[in-house]
């Protein structure tokens, strides 16, 4: 594993990204430090159920990062994605450029303090 130092000396760290599964995990020397996992309710629609970033690694669009290889794995597919967790639900609100996989019919998976307030009280809810 290679490091890079930056103009002030520090040593940057290696940040990996995998595709596990229905999953795609951040990786760095110390270990897992950011994931995004989705499952599949039918051929055509992926729920994005879970997604966390160490505190240490955020503020640098990690979660964002995973995000956008989920979407752009479901373009890639053709499929249609709920974003049943409430950072993605955040981010497909704020950015038209989620608008052409965003499965907006499908509420039974939606987060439930950021629609109607249906479901349950759990935030993130996995099927």
């Amino acid at each position: 594993m290679s490091t890079d130092k930056d103009m002030y000396g520090a040593v940057e760290e290696e940040i990996l990204a995998q595709k596990q599964g229905n999953s795609y995990v951040l990786t760095t020397n110390k270990g897992t430090i950011g994931e995004i996992t989705y499952t599949m309710v039918d051929v055509d629609t992926w729920v994005i159920d879970h997604t966390y970033v160490d505190g240490a690694y955020r503020g640098r669009n990690l979660a964002k990062q995973l995000l956008d290889f989920v979407v752009e794995e479901a373009r890639e597919k053709g499929r249609k994605i709920v974003p049943a967790c409430s950072y993605a639900l955040a981010q497909f609100k704020r950015s038209a450029a989620y608008a052409d996989v965003w499965e907006r019919s499908n509420t039974e998976y939606s987060d439930p303090y950021s629609s109607s307030g249906a479901g349950t009280a759990s935030g993130n809810m996995r099927k």
